[in-house]
């Protein structure tokens, strides 16, 4: 696995970023029809909400 360091501000931002994405997801999960994208795009919040987590616990 690798690491890197952020600033403050830089994982203040990204923070931002990841929780105005996993919203969007949401939004487009629940509009959709079709079960493989729904599946696929519940599978992306769950490691971006994973991602989001981990950040905010050592910012």
């Amino acid at each position: 696995m690798s690491a890197f360091e952020l600033t403050v501000k830089e994982a203040a931002t990204l923070i931002n970023v990841l929780e105005s994405c996993l919203s969007d997801l949401s939004t487009e999960r629940v509009k959709t029809d079709n079960k493989a994208w729904h599946a696929e795009l519940k599978e992306r919040e769950a490691l971006l909400g994973g991602i989001l987590n981990r950040l905010k616990s050592v910012s």
